[in-house]
């Protein structure tokens, strides 16, 4: 399985409040204990745990954590839910691959396992989900659908800290915005692989409460891309440029646009292969 380095992440922000009773509970006394970790030193632990998985090095069970955001008097939070990503991960990752070759990455058993443990947890924590959607090397296109250019933040890089470059929008205006670009690219498409993109992360999205934040940060990226060229990424923006195209009826521009975007975002890909 590949590691989680140069990894970007579209996270959910629960209200603490919108936790079922038991879990509420468990999260109240972490946030008051004092003892959570900065965003950045769990994403880097996380990554680091990552990468010794798919080394196949033995990683002992730590406790669940969360990334914490503080509006006003409201307390938001992230639960990363570590197992639950990764046993997930493990059968997508397994099933990706040709019936040939797959069981030479991860066997049989290993992905039996996984499934046996997640039907436990869906059994045991029905409300159970997950609140992080990771890329690697790349951020999927349909994730940028769910911003406006104007909740585009970021950061110079300082010190030993690097840049870092973050969407952030309210749960009610993502629901929004991807049901928008559903419908026109449904106008044009009927079916397709990014059609089913949309619509899984509407699905996605609509597990969780409405009042909740979602987030697009581009997490490790940061150390691959050029500070120079972070000031100019502008992919949100140049997604919607294309999907109001392609509303208007101006397919050529659309594809223009698209295709652009899409080669770009390619090419950082590629370096996936050569690391």
């Amino acid at each position: 399985m590949r590691g989680h380095g140069y990894a970007a992440y579209l996270r959910v922000y629960q209200p603490l409040a919108a936790f079922p009773s038991a879990e509420r509970a468990e999260w109240a006394a972490y946030v008051e204990s004092g003892q959570t970790l900065p965003a950045s030193l769990l994403i880097g632990r996380e990554e680091r745990r990552g990468l010794a998985r798919a080394l196949g090095l033995a990683v002992g069970p730590e406790r669940e954590h969360a990334l914490i955001q503080r509006v006003g008097a409201m307390v938001y939070v992230c639960p990363l839910r570590t197992e639950l990503r990764t046993l997930q991960s493990l059968v997508a990752f397994h099933g990706s691959l040709p019936d040939e070759v797959a069981d030479a990455f991860v066997s049989s058993y290993e992905v039996q396992r996984a499934v046996t443990t997640l039907e436990r947890l869906r059994r045991e924590r029905p409300a159970c989900r997950s609140h992080i959607q990771l890329a690697v090397w790349y951020v999927p296109l349909p994730w940028f659908s769910l911003f406006d250019s104007s909740e585009r933040r970021l950061s110079h890089p300082d010190g030993d800290s690097p840049a870092r470059l973050t969407y952030q929008t309210s749960m009610a205006k993502a629901r929004a915005r991807v049901s928008r670009a559903l419908r026109v690219v449904q106008e044009v498409m009927e079916d397709g692989e990014v059609v089913g993109t949309i619509e899984e992360l509407r699905d996605w999205l609509h597990g969780f409460g409405p009042d909740s934040l979602v987030q697009l940060d581009y997490g490790g990226l940061v150390k691959a891309i050029p500070y120079a060229d972070l000031i100019e990424d502008q992919s949100a923006a140049e997604v919607w440029e294309a999907l109001e195209a392609l509303e208007e009826g101006d397919l050529e521009r659309s594809s223009t646009i698209y295709g652009s975007l899409t080669e770009r975002w390619s090419r950082l890909r590629g370096r996936e292969s050569s690391n």
